[in-house]
């Protein structure tokens, strides 16, 4: 009897925790309220990979020409996803992106991350941080919004 019941409280309390982690499902307002989508610069290959996106970086200085989108991939992990324009001196074909995701409950831990390096020298990183995040960041980081982080 004692084994039942310690069986169903385990059980119990897996469901609970992954109820708390895996159910989480991460909302991100763009300020502009309306559903995002790539520029026409970039590769329908690469476009056709992500879903719910949302400009995550519309307003904010710090991002300079980059756009960071908080994303789904085909897999249905949240993603952060960094796209970098083509530069004025470039044919039109050295924009760059990158990407990093995860799981659900993974993202509602510590969030999603990239950094990346380009053309021309450009470079940096994203996070994508989950609702509610209040752990320090790495040095290097900047918070420049409650759901965003920069590196350069």
């Amino acid at each position: 009897m004692r084994k039942l019941a310690l069986t169903i409280l385990a059980a119990g309390a897996a469901l609970t925790l992954a109820g708390c982690t895996a159910s989480a499902d991460p909302q991100f307002a763009s300020p502009s309220g309306s559903p995002a989508e790539f520029p026409d610069w970039v590769s329908e290959d690469f476009a056709d990979e992500y879903s719910d996106l949302t400009l995550v970086s519309e307003g904010i200085a710090e991002a300079g020409d980059d756009l960071i989108y908080s994303a789904r991939d085909n897999k249905d992990n949240v993603c952060v996803v960094v796209v970098a324009p083509p530069t004025d001196g470039g044919n039109g074909d050295d924009w760059f992106a990158s990407a990093g995701c995860g799981p659900t409950a993974i993202f509602a831990e510590r969030g999603a991350m990239v950094s990346y390096s380009g053309t021309g020298g450009r470079s940096g990183g994203a996070h994508l941080l989950p609702p509610g995040f209040d752990e320090p960041l790495e040095a290097g980081w900047s918070r420049v919004s409650p759901q965003l982080a920069i590196r350069d």
